[in-house]
C-alpha cells in the first residue's frame, strides 16, 4: 500500500537550494535563486476522492530559502468519469437519473514559509490564494449521452497546509504534506469544493543530473553523500 501511494500520490519536487542545504544557524548571504516544483496531491470533493496534478515555479530567497512561487492546479476530467463509471451498474438500483462529473482548474500565488531548514529537514507552512474556473456536466447515465456543457463558474481557493521534508541525500529526499482547501468565493455550481489535500513523496534535487554530468563528461566519482571528486590520473 505504500508503495502505491508513493506512486499515485507523490510531491516531486525539484529544489535548486537544496544542491548545497545552509545551515540556517550560519549566517549567510542571502540570494535569490529560481525553484521548479511538480505538484501531485491526494484530495477530496463532497467526500470522493479525487487527484490533483499541479506545477509552480518563482523565486527562493532568504537565508531559510523560503519560496514565492507561481502555480497551476487542475483536476482532471477522467477523475470523475472513473466514479461515474462506477455508478453506473447501480443507478436503476439507487434510482439515480444522472451524476454531475465536474473538471477544474486554478492558478494560484503560493508563499512558502520555511521554519526550519537545515541540511537535513525542512518544515514549512505553504500558504495561497488563486483564482480558476469550475465546469459541470450532466449525465444521463441510462443512455450515457453528455448534455450541454454550458455550467461554469469562477472560484477562487484558499489553501493552508504543512510540509515536511526529509533531505536523506544529496540526491533524493522523502517529503510530505497535508492542508485545507476553502473556496473564499462560492461558485453556482451545486458543488462543495472545500476539502483535505495530502500528499507523500519523493523529491529529487539538482546534484543528482549534476553529478550524472560530472560522470558522463568528466568521469568524476560521484556519490550520494560526498560531492564529486576527480579520478585521481593513471601513473604512467
Amino acid at each position: 500500500m505504500i508503495a502505491v501511494c508513493l506512486l499515485a500520490c507523490s510531491l516531486l519536487t525539484v529544489r535548486p537550494d537544496s544542491l548545497a542545504p545552509e545551515d540556517t544557524l550560519r549566517s549567510v548571504r542571502s540570494t535569490i535563486r529560481p525553484a521548479f516544483n511538480l505538484d501531485f496531491r491526494d484530495s477530496f470533493l463532497e467526500r470522493q476522492h479525487v487527484n490533483v496534478w499541479g506545477v509552480n515555479a518563482g523565486i527562493t530567497y532568504g537565508v531559510k530559502r523560503h519560496q514565492l512561487t507561481l502555480g497551476y492546479y487542475w483536476i482532471g476530467y477522467a477523475t470523475y468519469l472513473r466514479l461515474i463509471d462506477w455508478q453506473r451498474n447501480a443507478a436503476q438500483r439507487i434510482n439515480l437519473n444522472y451524476y454531475t462529473r465536474t473538471d477544474l482548474w486554478f492558478m494560484n500565488i503560493q508563499y512558502w514559509w520555511n521554519m526550519t531548514n537545515n541540511r537535513r529537514w525542512m518544515i514549512s507552512v505553504p500558504v495561497d490564494i488563486g483564482g480558476g474556473v469550475a465546469y459541470a456536466l450532466p449525465l444521463n447515465l441510462a443512455q450515457n449521452n453528455p448534455i450541454d456543457r454550458t455550467r461554469r463558474s469562477f472560484f477562487a481557493p484558499l489553501q493552508v497546509g504543512a510540509y515536511a521534508q526529509w533531505k536523506a541525500t544529496r540526491w533524493v529526499g522523502l517529503s510530505a504534506q497535508v492542508g485545507y482547501r476553502v473556496s473564499v468565493f462560492q461558485t453556482d455550481i451545486d458543488q462543495n469544493f472545500n476539502g483535505s489535500y495530502y500528499s507523500i513523496g519523493v523529491s529529487i534535487y539538482p546534484a543528482l543530473p549534476v553529478d550524472i554530468w560530472r560522470w558522463v563528461k568528466k568521469g568524476d566519482r560521484i556519490s550520494p553523500v560526498h560531492p564529486p571528486k576527480p579520478r585521481p590520473l593513471d601513473k604512467q
